[in-house]
């Protein structure tokens, strides 16, 4: 009975003129033009990064690429068009005697570094995430204390590991303690990249410890609950259902690390310059070398453009076996 006198009044309705549906639109949509007034807002706020993105990244990259195809001394003689040279010039030390080849000995030693730093830190910082995911009196102490590493200054950070690895510093010391002679850290070619690898570590598992407390942080608690409902033990819960749905953010910190260990500049050029005998000599530094020192900068860009494709393939790689799902996507 309530119904009919409804749907009577609808069926009655005059149709809607053009000026009754252009107002309809306009309170579906909005006002007219707010839509391009909301982006030239966004783009005006996004301006500065883009500015920054655009002129530090895009162009520099371009340029640098650009310039790999020259020979340029600064303030000698004018740029000159070589072609590929550059880069033949460094595969030919590749294929004849790569130990000839400082930019091969630093590719060599990187990828050491890389390998070593990456593993550990990565596995560090999750460690220190599920200690801190604990709960215990004074968490929020403990987080900053393991954090202090990750907001310090490199040089800074540098000069105290230069004090530790002293042969008269502190870890000496506590090598002689238990009648062990500590070796000449910095100036042994055997022990002078291990060191700046334990200083890596020790200065990059703290940023990454933030992302792997958010990312457990976020883990669905039913699917915990359930396992151990189940039966599962702490460490069948952790290796079949924390780890796979960590594998996003494991892949973010191996890649960022990766990046990050692979353009390592500061506690070399610092703390070695690159001894004992190129033992520490990294890309960046030979890349550095070679445009500052050597005045080589199309040699140099060139370098730099072979860095860069090192870094993507080995980021596509990992991206591959860490987290198959994100290549599907």
């Amino acid at each position: 009975m309530a119904t009919e006198p409804m749907q009577t009044s609808v069926a009655s309705a005059p149709p809607l003129t053009p000026e009754g549906r252009q107002q309809l639109r306009r309170g579906i949509r909005g006002r007219p033009g707010r839509s391009g007034r909301d982006t030239l807002t966004a783009y005006l706020f996004l301006t500065p990064y883009l500015f920054v993105l655009i002129v530090f990244l895009i162009i520099t990259s371009l340029y640098g690429i650009g310039l790999s195809f020259f020979t340029v001394d600064i303030g000698f003689t004018g740029p000159q068009f070589v072609g590929f040279q550059n880069y033949q010039r460094l595969f030919s030390q590749l294929f004849t005697d790569p130990s000839l080849s400082l930019f091969w000995i630093s590719m060599v030693n990187i990828l050491k570094f890389v390998v070593v730093v990456v593993i550990s830190q990565t596995i560090f910082a999750l460690i220190l995430a599920l200690i801190l995911q604990v709960t215990i009196v004074g968490r929020g102490v403990f987080r900053t204390i393991f954090y202090i590493p990750a907001v310090t200054s490199s040089v800074a950070t540098a000069l105290i590991f230069l004090w530790l690895y002293n042969p008269n510093g502190l870890i000496n010391y506590l090598l002689s303690l238990v009648h062990i002679t500590g070796p000449d850290w910095l100036n042994d070619p055997l022990f002078a990249l291990p060191a700046l690898m334990l200083l890596n570590i020790w200065t990059t598992a703290a940023s990454f410890m933030i992302y792997f407390m958010a990312a457990l942080q976020d883990l669905p608690r039913e699917l915990l609950e359930a396992s151990s409902i189940d039966g599962a033990s702490r460490f069948q819960t952790f290796w079949y259902i924390t780890i796979p749905l960590l594998r996003p953010t494991i892949f973010l910190v191996v890649a960022l690390g990766t990046i990050g260990s692979f353009q390592m500049f500061d506690q070399a050029k610092f703390m070695t310059n690159g001894g004992p005998l190129n033992a520490t000599l990294t890309p960046m530094l030979e890349i550095y070398n070679a445009a500052f020192q050597d005045s080589h900068f199309g040699l140099a860009a060139a370098m730099s453009v072979l860095l860069f494709i090192v870094i993507f393939i080995v980021t596509i790689i990992q991206r591959r076996l860490i987290d198959p799902s994100t290549s599907n996507r």
